[in-house]
């Protein structure tokens, strides 16, 4: 099969999803084109794995007629040249873009919406957030009819897709998110040189508002005063970036926690970590726990959307509820203050990611799904 893999975020869980899918499908012998952010963190691999990798900035406001024009220019000039059977756009505006101009050319749609962006404006602090989340409501309906197929990422985003009209059952399929991070990754030197005697807890992301960042640096904040820190590493690029390094360079917090840039790969970074946490305010199904799992890593993470389909409560990490650093703080100690506990939850945890997560099995389901949409038997698309 000839597809176009098409996204928006330059960083973070979805160029990752990307690669993986590029990765796998090549290696069956698609042929996969990639358009997205010129800048975008993954774009090496992407162009390493794809036939193509084309540019396309595609801006993630509600709003924007300049930047839409042209990205939509740009991928009609793609479908016009591409031939595609079939189309998967990731995240909001792509989806969009490719439901308004792939019919005509007669490729068939799948949106992976990584979290439907209207089920969570409520959570960002904007005026507007009631009158955006029926804008892009609305928009999602009125699209609908032009979707082949919907990826939910999680059980919990499949019904949400159902519930709310963003596409029938009958179109609307399952297939988690998976990994195959590179098991063997030596220790970030800078993170094993930080770590010292005890464990050393952290963070992998994205730094913008959807992680919980200001309550994680609550809760270790709170856990400094109480007499118990713990050493903490918080590693990404983002908006949130300047606030992170100040408050992480302040005098609670100087001498246990470090803030570093994303560069090149992650496995390095979890390959120091003794524990993940991902305080996150709302997610799909964050590749980051994912990741973390399959290297062995027990997890403290906020109990939101998908997450709680990831994370076993008591058995691969501990869930606590969002926006509470008390709650945040008591499970990072807990996990702190027991090593035993920390390989048990560490062991389960990578027991699930190489069976469960697994990128095979997330290809394979993919790969379906392209199939069923494009009306090509299995024999036909192995040919």
């Amino acid at each position: 099969m000839r597809v176009l893999e098409v996204f928006e975020a330059p960083d973070g869980g979805i160029p990752e999803h990307v690669r993986q899918l590029t990765v796998g499908l090549s290696e069956r012998g698609h042929e996969i084109t990639v358009a997205g952010p010129g800048h975008a963190t993954q774009r090496p691999g992407l162009t390493a794995a794809a036939r193509e990798y084309v540019p396309l900035d595609l801006v993630g406001s509600l709003v924007a007629p300049r930047s839409d024009a042209r990205s939509l220019a740009g991928l009609t000039s793609l479908l016009r040249r591409g031939r595609f059977d079939v189309v998967h756009a990731h995240g909001l505006k792509p989806s969009l873009l490719a439901r308004v101009v792939a019919p005509f050319f007669g490729a068939p749609v799948v949106y992976t919406p990584n979290g439907f962006v209207y089920r969570f404006q409520h959570l960002r602090p904007r005026r507007s957030s009631r009158a955006r989340r029926t804008l892009v409501l609305g928009a999602e309906r009125l699209l609908r009819r032009r979707l082949a197929a919907l990826v939910a990422v999680s059980r919990e985003e499949r019904r949400a897709a159902i519930e709310d009209g963003v596409a029938p059952p009958q179109r609307a399929f399952l297939v988690e998110n998976g990994v195959s991070p590179d098991l063997d990754a030596a220790p970030d030197p800078t993170l094993v040189e930080f770590r010292g005697e005890g464990p050393l807890f952290g963070l992998v992301a994205g730094l913008r508002d959807q992680k919980g960042l200001p309550t994680l640096l609550d809760a270790l904040e709170l856990l400094a005063r109480e007499g118990t820190p713990v050493r903490f590493a918080i590693v990404g690029n983002g908006p949130f970036e300047p606030m992170v390094r100040t408050r992480a360079a302040g005098p609670e917090l100087a001498a246990t926690t470090l803030a570093l840039p994303f560069a090149g790969r992650v496995e390095p970074y979890l390959a120091a970590l003794d524990a993940f946490v991902l305080p996150s305010y709302w997610e799909g199904m964050p590749i980051a726990l994912l990741e973390a799992a399959a290297m062995g890593l027990p997890a403290v993470a906020s109990a939101v959307n998908g997450t709680v389909e990831v994370v076993e409560e008591g058995r691969t990490g501990l869930l606590v509820p969002s926006h509470d650093s008390a709650a945040l703080a008591d499970a990072i100690a807990r996990l702190a203050a027991d090593g035993e506990l920390r390989d048990r939850m560490g062991s389960a945890a990578r027991e699930q990611g190489a069976g469960r997560f697994a990128a095979r099995r997330m290809v394979d389901q993919t790969e379906a799904v392209y199939r069923r949409v494009a009306g090509i038997a299995p024999d036909r698309a192995a040919a």
